[in-house]
């Protein structure tokens, strides 16, 4: 899928090397194992919402958890991650790929979704199990809602610009199934003075089962860069 709008190519592998980089194996032992929690805590997630353990098997795996949980206690007060935590600001952010909640493999929210660049188009694959089960067997909208913001937001990088969202319209053209791979397309369609306009696409296979338009508009670097500092701030605390 390709839209109007020609995508610098030098700029298209870039971004393309930058994504299989931050994608690849990490050479930073923190940000490894926290990766490695974090599938191991989409296991659980996935496990006990469809689980039919007893309650006595429940109170044990509770008592784990809570344990797990003092244990990451005294370590809350820092966040390991660079810029923001969304694909939009990828060229300012090394560590999205871990902490986004839909494409961080350091984050159990995420799917995650496992994305590229191909030409002028992202692609991003995805099997959302049953904790993202909206009607019987189906992934619920608003999953597929937030999974195509995170898409098309990288995908407006293709412009060269820091974007925020600022509509986002998902047609659902049929039930989107769980638990199996699905595959995510997104391309430019326009750029017109701070906006940029992306177009994306949903299938399972070749059918198609949702499609969406998003509109981000351009950010200058000094407020992306207060939007920074904000996120440093405490829970709580007024801003500076």
């Amino acid at each position: 899928m390709s839209g109007e709008y020609a995508v610098d190519s030098e700029l298209a592998t870039r971004l393309a090397a930058e994504l299989e980089a931050v994608g690849g194996p990490s050479e930073d032992p923190a940000v490894a194992a926290a990766r490695e929690v974090g599938e191991i805590l989409r296991a659980v997630i996935d496990r006990l919402t469809a689980t039919s353990a007893p309650p006595e098997v429940l109170h044990a795996a509770a008592d784990r958890l809570r344990a797990t949980a003092e244990l990451l206690a005294p370590y809350d007060a820092v966040r390991r991650y660079q810029g923001t935590s969304e694909a939009s600001g990828l060229s300012h952010d090394k560590a999205f790929f871990d902490w986004s909640p839909q494409l961080g493999l350091a984050n159990p929210l995420a799917p995650p979704i496992r994305v590229s660049v191909r030409g002028e188009t992202v692609v991003g694959f995805a099997t959302f199990g049953i904790a993202y089960e909206g009607p019987p067997g189906c992934v619920h909208g608003g999953y597929i809602a937030a999974a195509f913001d995170e898409v098309l937001g990288l995908t407006q990088s293709l412009s060269g610009r820091v974007g925020m969202t600022g509509t986002l319209t998902v047609w659902y053209r049929r039930p989107t199934p769980l638990n199996t791979e699905l595959r995510f397309e997104g391309s430019i369609e326009e750029v017109a003075g701070r906006k940029v306009v992306t177009v994306g696409r949903l299938l399972t296979g070749e059918v198609l089962t949702a499609e969406a338009r998003g509109l981000f508009v351009t950010i200058t670097p000094e407020r992306f860069m207060s939007l920074s500092a904000l996120r440093e701030q405490k829970p709580g605390s007024s801003p500076a």
